[in-house]
């Protein structure tokens, strides 16, 4: 089994009252989500969905990748849920990016060329399925990963502002001083179903993941986040 190290952190910053972030940590499942809403709805939401996926995830046994999509998709629900049954948490909800170490039997490994005519010829199959990694996201929370000195981002922001960078409307700076930067077009809680994004990664010696709600790269350019992971 790979051995991860990790650190975790979460402050309410400088301009609200709350926190409306919370974050999961165990040795193979890594969660943060972001929270909105009024009157401390978007705690709640945030909460859920970490308690959800974690209710899912945390185990004796590995998860696959649609595992962890499917937690996702159940903590939206839940979400989604309260949010009706409760009136004062109308309309809450959170964003949500998560890393999660699966079991993958074809982790790094390309199907094997063998001849099928050719009875003397036993393919290898491994005792135990090979580790990796799978990285999902709902919302503007993002993942970088850092390797080689080189910081790059994982995750594509489900937002307004990320849309006007993406049809060339306006550039990456532009877009940290727009006026709808806080205009997310998806999250956890706001319709029934929710359409999560998702990938599987190699596990590598010596990378780095950061995962992080708004909050820290509203006020803090990459080059500042690289420069101190370096």
């Amino acid at each position: 089994m790979a051995e991860l190290r990790v650190g975790a952190s979460t402050h309410k910053g400088q301009l609200r009252p709350e926190n409306e972030d919370n974050l999961l940590v165990t040795d193979r499942l890594f969660v943060v989500a972001d929270g909105m809403g009024g009157h401390k709805a978007g705690e709640v939401a945030s909460q859920i969905a970490v308690d959800r996926i974690g209710e899912l995830l945390v185990g004796e046994q590995p998860p696959i990748a649609a595992d962890v999509v499917e937690a996702i998709r159940v903590a939206n629900g839940d979400i989604f849920r309260a949010a009706v049954a409760n009136p004062g948490q109308h309309d809450m909800g959170t964003t949500v990016t998560a890393i999660a170490v699966i079991a993958d039997a074809f982790a790094g490994r390309a199907e094997p060329n063998l001849d099928l005519n050719d009875n003397d010829v036993t393919p290898v199959v491994p005792a135990e399925p090979s580790e990796a990694l799978v990285l999902a996201n709902v919302g503007d929370s993002r993942t970088y990963l850092f390797r080689h000195g080189r910081l790059r981002r994982v995750t594509v922001d489900h937002s307004y502002v990320q849309e006007l960078v993406a049809t060339g409307h306006i550039t990456e700076d532009e877009a940290r001083d727009h006026p709808r930067r806080n205009i997310i077009t998806r999250a956890l809680g706001i319709e029934p179903e929710v359409r999560v994004d998702w990938w599987t990664l190699p596990l590598i010696r010596g990378d780095r993941f950061v995962l992080c709600s708004d909050g820290l790269v509203d006020e803090v350019a990459d080059v500042d986040i690289a420069s101190t992971l370096t």
